[in-house]
């Protein structure tokens, strides 16, 4: 009995490892013969790793091909994970070394955009005798390599940073937009500016090398690769050393503004921000942007921590990454009159070689809620000419032009919205630079949808007299960049062309070769439906602004014998703000090569800041001494 059990055990045991063998020898027939090429394919992957090597960013220079930014070269610490054995010791032996806290090191090791086989960043810019230190004692930094890298260089400091832009990460809702589907997670990409317009310009081709590597990761060997291709460069149609003037100029004006005693308010000019733009009138060049506060694009290198973003973005510094040139929304004032005055000759609301009455008040026969309209001064200047309103800024005569354009209305439609509109106002301008704003000009569709949106900030739908009356001094509910009205004085003084603003001259290939390979051509946008001899008549006005009006005290002791300059002085009443100062000009006058506007943020009247700033940058321009 005990001899027959011990057999049938014996019996199931060899038929379970009979079994268990057959299932073996199945297997093995499986992985060596079905599964043969894929388990190959999976092998090869596992051991051959891409490592990927960034392209050169193309440069941004100026027109005469100064460099704004470049590339540098960058001492570079760096670390594969996969080769680190005592992650504790190894960070604190390199916070000894680099003088950067263990946890900051840490923090940048763990960056989850790089691969386990990818060397990761720790250090930029590390001091050479800290890289030899590493060199000298490299058994004791396992994992931890280092070299030379190219980052971005801005050898002009932080000039013209509202055109070039900075660079920076991926937002999540860009991760999956086609544009950037060449980019890797953790790249750099153009943020604002030429940077972010043009990067796809900017950003070259990335290229790769594959190596094969143990199970430790240890490279066994190199093999073949595809190298990068460099980026274009990107020539601009910037004047580095206008662009200098234009940003001095500015600051200078602002600071000037600190000390001009406002009566209004009782107090000092505010003066905290503005803008300038310098164009040329015959083809839409931009040759100088200029927005205050500013930034330095160098502090976006090395990445900034939320509170560093925060204090950019703080409405108590006055918002230093907003371009105010492109991006600022402001009632225009006077400024807006010589457009005014061209669209009133055309409609027949007035005429070039009219006279009109300018008293120091303004009523409208039969307005029951007897509205009194003043003009900027309390003098009565009897009755003066079409051009000498111009000259003194007369608010009571355009008054009269923006009424009788409300009673027109009817007949002719919104004619002054129509003629602002040929000008440039209420659209985009066009220039390549992202979030330009179109600022605005109301209409009484407008102002019926808008006080269906917000009843309580505009609880009044209806057009009324009174909305034309301020529109024609360029108040009210009109906003303007400064980049449209250096437009449109750029029409003025060209005879009638409305050009697109033209940043961007071409891209081009890299040193050595350096050919071009796209230009970017001037583009007309529109031709006003006015005589060249209305607006010359027009710009002779303006000349008399500057030699014996508005802007005569400013531009004293300026050579406008040889150097004419036609201007239009504007001062913005806005809601509980001082009023905005403003100043457009061209030179020379009768053909201009230069149109230069400038706004402050309350800087109070405009011959008092921003006049004298439009001064300092033609003087620079003209290498005049101040």
């Amino acid at each position: 009995m005990t001899e027959g059990k011990t057999g049938a055990r014996l019996r199931l045991v060899a038929g379970v490892m009979a079994f268990m063998f057959a299932t073996l020898i199945t297997r093995l027939w499986f992985l060596q013969v079905m599964a043969a090429d894929e388990l190959w394919s999976k092998a090869q992957s596992n051991f051959v790793r891409a490592i990927p090597i960034p392209a050169p960013r193309g440069r941004i220079v100026d027109r005469n091909e100064e460099v704004l930014v470049e590339n540098r070269t960058s001492r570079m610490v760096k670390v594969k994970r996969s080769a680190v054995r005592n992650r504790e010791q190894l960070l604190l032996d390199l916070s000894r070394v680099l003088n950067i806290p263990a946890n900051e090191l840490g923090k940048r090791l763990d960056d989850p955009d790089f691969g386990p086989f990818e060397w990761v960043p720790i250090a930029e810019d590390v001091a050479e005798e800290d890289l030899l230190y590493l060199a000298e004692h490299k058994r004791q930094f396992p994992g931890v390599d280092y070299g030379m890298v190219g980052v971005r260089d801005y050898p002009r400091g932080a000039l013209a940073a509202h055109v070039l832009g900075y660079l920076g990460q991926l937002g999540p809702e860009e991760l999956t937009d086609p544009r950037y589907s060449a980019v890797r997670p953790g790249q750099l990409v153009g943020r604002g500016g030429i940077e972010q317009q043009y990067e796809h310009e900017l950003r070259g081709r990335d290229g790769h090398q594959f190596v094969e590597v143990d199970a430790r990761g240890a490279v066994i060997e190199r093999l073949t690769g595809k190298p990068p291709i460099a980026g274009n460069d990107i020539v601009l149609s910037i004047d580095r050393r206008i662009q200098r003037a234009a940003e001095q100029a500015l600051l200078a004006g602002v600071e000037h503004a600190h000390g001009v005693y406002h009566e209004d308010s009782g107090t000092y000019l505010k003066a905290a921000a503005g803008a300038v733009v310098v164009m040329n009138p015959r083809n839409g060049e931009v040759l100088a942007m200029a927005s205050y506060p500013t930034y330095d694009p160098r502090v976006f290198l090395k990445g900034l921590s939320l509170g560093e973003w925060r204090q950019l973005e703080n409405p108590k510094r006055n918002f230093p990454l907003n371009n105010r040139a492109i991006q600022g929304q402001y009632p225009p004032g006077s400024t807006l009159k010589p457009f005014v005055a061209a669209a009133s000759v055309k409609a027949k609301v007035a005429e070039v070689n009219g006279f009109y009455p300018c008293p120091p008040e303004f009523t409208v026969k039969g307005d029951t809620s007897k509205t009194v309209w003043r003009n900027w001064k309390d003098q009565d200047s009897g009755v003066i000419s079409f051009g000498q309103a111009l000259v003194e800024s007369c608010d009571t005569v355009f008054y009269k032009f923006g009424l009788q354009f409300y009673r027109d209305r009817k007949v002719r439609g919104e004619a002054l919205q129509q003629h602002l509109r040929r000008w440039g106002f209420g659209a985009d301008t066009g220039v390549t630079l992202p979030g330009e704003q179109a600022g605005r000009v109301p209409d009484a569709a407008w102002k019926a949808i808008i006080h269906q949106k917000e009843p309580k900030l505009f609880p009044d739908p209806v057009w009324y007299p009174g909305d034309s009356i301020n529109m024609s001094i360029g108040q009210g509910d009109l906003l303007a960049t400064p980049m449209q009205v250096a437009t449109a004085f750029s029409a003025l003084g060209n005879g009638g062309t409305v050009w697109k603003p033209r940043l961007a001259l071409r891209a081009q290939s890299p040193p050595p070769a350096g050919g071009a390979v796209s230009n970017v051509p001037p583009q007309a946008t529109g031709k006003l439906p006015y005589s060249k001899k209305l607006l010359r008549s027009v710009v002779e006005a303006l000349q008399g602004v500057v030699t014996n009006g508005t802007a005569a005290h400013p531009f004293l002791g300026f050579p406008l014998s040889s150097i004419p300059v036609a201007g239009k002085t504007g001062t913005s009443e806005v809601p509980n703000k001082q009023p905005h100062s403003w100043f457009g000009a061209m030179a020379p006058a009768g053909n201009p090569d230069y149109v230069v506007v400038a706004v402050i943020e309350e800087g109070g009247h405009g011959s008092e800041v921003a006049a004298p700033v439009v001064r300092r940058i033609l003087e620079h321009i003209y290498d005049l001494e101040e």
